[in-house]
């Protein structure tokens, strides 16, 4: 398994259709920061703009997609002058199963967009989601995964017909597929010869290296090990490793074993001792000191937050 897909599954990335809105000129929505889940929006027809004080204004057009993986506050709009709704105020509950679409705005040109949420464990995303620009903007054009949602949006109830059956499942599904496409096409198309974790993705060695510690994090890896794994000499897969990703192979996998084991002790009642040993720590004490540089709080405090859960 390559390491985007071990860290979206790991991580329990989820996502779900909240609004879908024809708007018309002029609109404008606030989105409010949030420190739980991050915001998606895609425009199916027409234009708009986004604005948020990390990334300035990124227009988006029919097709587009923008991913805003922080939570970070946010404008949405045509233009975005004048006052804001906010984005709360305007997401309705399904009924009976159905997304009911809204509109908004004056009389002027039309926009049609929806927007998802995502949600995920970040401890275990931090990969991922450090190496993301503040907003992730990509053209979804001919993705099936995107025609596979309009079409479910596009189902309404009759009179006589009975609820569909399913499908809200059938909405958080497609979303989420149409973020990891989303994903998976951004990396794609990042210019060669970049460093840093999406670069390393498509990078043949260190691309399959991620791959391996990501899927078998607890095997007792060695770079010679890993270089025979993906085709390179234990000189020459360190070097390179470290070219693309800016630290240590040792270093990087060090980190990814600490947040597994900081899952482990929120959502198992193993003893510390065994979580550290699979971390690859000899004592408990050196995995303590090395878990609070890292997440500030040592196992046992941060084993509490499952209680409060």
């Amino acid at each position: 398994m390559d390491a985007l897909s071990e860290v979206l599954r790991l991580a329990r990335f989820t996502a779900g259709v909240m609004l879908d809105a024809t708007a018309r000129s002029p609109w404008c929505v606030a989105v409010s920061p949030s420190a739980s889940v991050a915001r998606v929006h895609v425009v199916l027809e027409g234009e708009c703009v986004i604005k948020s004080a990390a990334a300035g204004e990124v227009p988006l057009k029919s097709g587009e997609l923008a991913y805003l993986p922080r939570g970070d506050a946010h404008l949405i709009g045509d233009p975005l002058e004048g006052e804001a709704q906010p984005l709360s105020a305007l997401v309705k509950s399904p009924v009976a199963g159905e997304m009911p679409p809204i509109a908004i705005g004056g009389h002027g040109r039309a926009t049609r967009w929806i927007s998802l949420l995502t949600t995920c464990e970040r401890h275990l995303a931090e990969p991922l989601l450090a190496a993301l620009p503040p907003v992730v903007k990509v053209d979804l054009s001919n993705a099936s995964a995107l025609y596979w949602l309009t079409d479910a949006l596009g189902l309404t109830l009759s009179a006589s017909a009975a609820p569909p059956i399913g499908a809200a499942a059938e909405r958080s599904r497609l979303a989420e597929l149409v973020v990891i496409e989303a994903l998976s096409r951004y990396v794609y198309w990042l210019p060669p010869g970049g460093t840093g974790w999406l670069a390393a993705l498509n990078d043949r060695y260190v691309g399959r290296a991620l791959a391996l510690v990501h899927g078998r994090p607890s095997e007792p890896w060695t770079v010679e090990k890993l270089g025979r794994q993906v085709g390179l000499s234990r000189s020459a897969l360190a070097e390179h490793f470290s070219q693309v990703m800016g630290e240590p192979i040792f270093a990087y996998l060090t980190r990814w074993r600490l947040q597994l084991a900081a899952e482990f002790l929120l959502t198992t009642r193993r003893p510390i001792a065994a979580i550290a040993h699979e971390a690859g720590y000899e004592s408990a004490g050196a995995f303590s000191s090395a878990f609070k540089r890292v997440f500030g709080k040592p196992p046992s405090i941060w084993r509490g937050r499952s209680r409060r859960r």
